[in-house]
């Protein structure tokens, strides 16, 4: 059975496999007493330049965390197994004591991840989790080893997760091509076979099976989410195929041919779809379940249903 967590992430310094933001307190964007130099990460450069200054006083790269809000930004690294952090604080950089343990998460190098535009990412994070309080951006893994960027609110409302490049993993709705396509790239990626793909009944996400001996491993993109990946026991008698046959565009276009023909204004709830070889093809064949009706189409979108 497909376990996969829907927490945010967090916590990084807690477990190796955490899913939700720490709860650390943000500043909010009230302007610091002037008696202490004062920094503005938002503006362009700034949060790139604190991250490289943090960088050389820690002496290393091998980062497992790194936080910045407006006024304030923190690195922790990795030190033989020990973790430390150093910290932008009262206009100095210096170590601080921080809860954050090193326990087996990804180690990465906060050089690799674009922080050019922390004011752009800040904004687009704000309209959709509709908050702007005490706004942090954290550098941290969420799962199976992927690092992600994420932009949480303190109070804490809605987390808002964007990739190595710093462009937003959107609120994907698998209703509509763009929706579909970028989940088909995420829970794709570099994949040449897989053993089917499919999207999960009442929007749950696309996912992708491959087969790995005795065992399935399941990538999901869920809607709000970036890609996991789950493994369970089973084996399977489903031929590989290569999931470039797949063209989210006639998905798409086939899921509005069904729905036309059902006299439904959207897609009925819990509709589904799974693209495999069950049928023993030379392709694999769409199997939509639409209103609890399946519906039988070739890679082309063509109908095919036995009657």
């Amino acid at each position: 059975m497909l376990r996969v967590a829907v927490g945010a992430l967090g916590l990084a310094g807690c477990s190796a496999r955490s899913t939700k933001p720490t709860a650390t307190p943000t500043p909010s964007r009230s302007t610091p007493s002037s008696s202490v130099p004062q920094r503005d990460f938002t503006k362009p450069g700034e949060a790139s330049k604190v991250v490289n200054e943090l960088i050389d006083a820690a002496g290393t790269i091998n980062a497992i965390k790194v936080e910045i809000s407006v006024y304030d930004a923190s690195l922790s690294i990795v030190t033989g197994m020990t973790a430390k952090t150093w910290a932008w604080r009262k206009g100095k950089i210096e170590m601080v004591d921080s809860d954050t343990q090193f326990v087996g998460q990804k180690i990465f190098d906060p050089r690799d991840f674009d922080l050019s535009d922390l004011a752009g990412m800040f904004a687009r994070a704000a309209k959709l989790a509709k908050s702007d309080s005490g706004q942090q951006l954290q550098i941290v893994e969420y799962a199976d080893r992927t690092v992600y960027m994420t932009v949480t609110t303190n109070p804490e409302s809605l987390t808002v997760f964007f990739r190595q490049n710093g462009t937003l993993v959107s609120q994907v709705d698998l209703t509509t091509l763009a929706g579909l396509q970028e989940a088909y790239n995420d829970v794709v990626g570099s994949k040449k076979l897989v053993n089917a793909l499919g999207i999960l009944p009442n929007q749950g996400g696309m996912y992708v099976d491959v087969a790995v001996l005795d065992t399935i491993v399941r990538t999901v993109r869920q809607p709000r989410l970036p890609v996991r990946t789950a493994t369970r026991r089973e084996a399977t008698t489903l031929a590989p195929f290569d999931p470039a046959l797949v063209k989210p565009a006639v998905i798409a276009s086939s899921l509005a041919e069904i729905t036309a023909k059902s006299a439904n204004q959207t897609p009925a709830p819990g509709w589904s779809l799974v693209v495999d070889t069950r049928d023993k093809t030379p392709e694999p064949r769409m199997y939509f379940t639409v209103g609890g009706t399946q519906t039988v189409m070739t890679l082309d979108g063509v109908d095919v249903t036995p009657h």
